[in-house]
Order: structure tokens, then sequence, then C-alpha cells
């Protein structure tokens, strides 16, 4: 070989190498960006993952509390059991209970009814479980100051319920409200005797029971006469 065809040789090789190693750095970047890729998908789903064991976990638990048969059930066999009873029993049940006492109801809180009162089973997300709602469930923010409907005393202060925090409020005349998922910082306290239009603290998160409801933040009111839940629609109007 002589020089020229030597140098034209060597100058075809030069030029060559520059695309060589172009093309060996673009597999590479390429490379590093497909195991980025893969690395990220395999967090996010992993994280997706976590997340749906702990959300899992929570409505198990909420399912597992799941008492229909001790308590709702049990309040509507109480209801069709008075309502079978005669009108002088009734009676006979309402002696010694005043009758100057008001039964004007003041809204427990402002908001929406997100879910009515139901004898009948609904279904419910939270639980994937059908069952009766014996109250009102009412949409409104967290944190929104809940009353007292009417005069009253505090009858019991609840912090362990499947309804969350929860304070139950007697009106000395047959009539006891039920304040439901309220904060756990309660502004009163049982055997408190209080005015309606008090406040008796603010919405929170402490539902169990309806804590993955569609609708969000709410308040569970019900109201009981005697020992048997009523349509609180008796009383309010939303």
């Amino acid at each position: 070989m002589n020089k020229k065809s030597f140098n034209k040789a060597f100058n075809f090789l030069k030029k060559e190498s520059f695309y060589v190693i172009l093309f060996i750095c673009l597999c590479i970047a390429v490379t590093a960006a497909v195991i980025t890729a893969r690395n990220n998908k395999n967090q996010s789903a992993q994280l997706q993952k976590s997340q749906a064991v702990e959300q899992k976990k929570i409505k198990e638990t909420a399912k597992a509390n799941e008492k229909p048969s001790s308590n709702y059930n049990n309040a509507l066999q109480v209801k069709k059991d008075n309502k079978a009873k005669s009108n002088v029993s009734n009676n006979e049940a309402s002696k010694g209970v005043s009758n100057s006492v008001s039964t004007s109801f003041q809204k427990p809180v402002e908001g929406n009814i997100a879910r009515g009162y139901s004898e009948n089973p609904v279904y419910w997300d939270s639980t994937a479980t059908y069952r009766p709602n014996l109250g009102y469930d009412i949409q409104t923010p967290l944190g929104k100051p809940v009353f007292a409907a009417m005069d009253g005393k505090v009858e019991s202060v609840n912090t362990a319920t499947q309804d969350g925090v929860e304070v139950i409020i007697d009106h000395q005349n047959g009539l006891k409200t039920v304040y439901s998922n309220l904060d756990p910082s309660v502004k009163v306290s049982t055997g408190q005797t209080i005015k309606k239009g008090a406040v008796i603290g603010v919405v929170g998160k402490s539902t169990l029971r309806s804590a993955y409801e569609k609708y969000g933040d709410h308040l569970h009111f019900a109201v009981l006469k005697g020992k048997e839940f009523v349509d609180p629609g008796k009383y309010i109007k939303y």
C-alpha cells in the first residue's frame, strides 16, 4: 500500500470513528433513560400498592367492627315493637314528661343532606355492605361548628363508637339527639346542662362506618324518641 492509499484509509477510519463513538454514546443515553423510567415505574407501582393495602386495611377494620344486628337491627325491632303497642301504653310511657318543654329544633350544623333517613338497607362504599341509615348524614366542611338542636342535658360523650366521637343530649321531653363524627376536642361533658344553639364541638373525621363515602366530610345526626330512632325530618328542615 502506497502512502497515498494509506492516508486515504486513515482519513476514512478517522471520519467513521466519530459516528461510531456518537452511536455508542446514544446507546448509553437510551439505556440510562430506559433504566431510569423502569425504576420510576417500579417505585410508583410500589407506592400505589402500599396505599391500596393501607386503604384496604382501614376498610376491613371498619367492616370488622360492623355490628348491625346489635345496633341498627335492634333499633328497628324496638321501633316495630313500639308501633305494636296501644295508644294507652304510649301515653303511660309519656307520664312525667313536661308538656311545657319545646320540641322546636335548630339545625345542628349548616350543610346539605347527603344521605337521608332510611330504615331500609342502603349501600355504603366505606364497608361495602348494606344497612339502614337511622339519621341524617349532613355534608359540611371539616371543622364546621356543631350546635345543640334544643335545650337539654348531655347524657354521654363517647369517643370510641363506629360512628366516631359522639355526643348524646337528653332533651327531657322524650327526645334525645345524637351527634356523631365529631372532632375529639368536644366542648361539652357528661351531665352538663346546655342551651339550644350552644356549640358542642366541630365536624371531624372520627367515623369508621362512613369514612369513605363519596360525599366526604359530614355530621351524622340522629333523633331518638323513647328508645326508637325516628326521622329527623320531623323536627328540622334542610
